[in-house]
């Protein structure tokens, strides 16, 4: 059975609530999840699974100068440098995303592989567009 790790940052709990869904769906497609925090995660178990997924809300001015907050920012330098075959992003927001997933990768480059998948989502629900794409993500396509 292939396994994925879902890793976030919360503020109020939507973050969380997201990474969830996103584990109950992967446990649908017969994918073992992990959904964990920031806080909770053991960096070293991250490079053996079949995906990662790191989320986190959307912090800045509402519209402008987005980006993960700084417990986000310590984990991802925590990450060793893994090849993880195929890494997504996700976020939730107020208004916008702006910058968030460009400085998401910022963070992990050098890291990670460069991330197949990015989820926004001003919920913690799933949108139906973003069950499709998290369909082909673990697909491969």
């Amino acid at each position: 059975m292939k396994r994925a790790v879902i890793v976030y940052r919360s503020r109020t709990g939507t973050t969380r609530r997201l990474a969830e869904e996103i584990g109950r769906f992967l446990a649908s497609r017969d994918i073992e999840p992990r959904v964990v925090s920031v806080g909770d995660c053991d960096v070293k178990a991250l490079s053996d699974v079949d995906f990662l997924l790191l989320g986190c809300w959307t912090s800045g001015l509402m519209i402008v100068r987005q980006h993960p907050d700084q417990p986000w920012i310590d984990f991802a330098r925590e990450i060793p440098s893994t090849t993880v075959p195929r890494v997504g992003l996700f976020t939730t927001y107020k208004l916008a995303t702006g910058s968030m997933f460009a400085q998401m990768r910022g963070h992990l480059a050098g890291r990670l592989p460069a991330p197949r998948l990015e989820l926004k989502s001003r919920s913690d629900t799933l949108s139906e567009p973003n069950r499709r794409a998290l369909e082909r993500f673990v697909a491969g396509t």
